[in-house]
């Protein structure tokens, strides 16, 4: 059997949705942690401060096809659908430069 993320839905807390296809690109070792993504991210516009628990609730909801083969046949699964949450704090950094 062979699972697949089809898209992950990610509703990000401060009111943006971002639907992401496919399975998304995988952190190598030794890559920039600080580096855009290459397939589907999301930047926070204003810090937590005020929101409930001075955090952004973040839910990702993931849709999976689902595939299989053995004994000379194949074929496929109903689609699967899981979802996990956590909350990130955003802080605020300013700069201010003189001269």
């Amino acid at each position: 059997m062979t699972a697949t993320p089809a898209e992950a839905v990610w509703s990000m807390g401060d009111g943006t949705t971002l639907t992401c296809t496919g399975p998304g690109t995988s952190f190598h070792k030794g890559g920039d942690p600080q580096a855009a993504s290459p397939d589907c991210g999301h930047i926070y516009h204003r810090p937590s401060a005020g929101a409930p628990d001075e955090s952004f609730p973040v839910i990702a909801t993931v849709h999976w096809t689902i595939m299989w083969s053995g004994a000379d046949a194949s074929g496929t699964l109903p689609d699967l659908t899981t979802s996990a949450s956590t909350a990130f704090r955003v802080a605020e950094m300013q700069a201010l430069g003189i001269g």
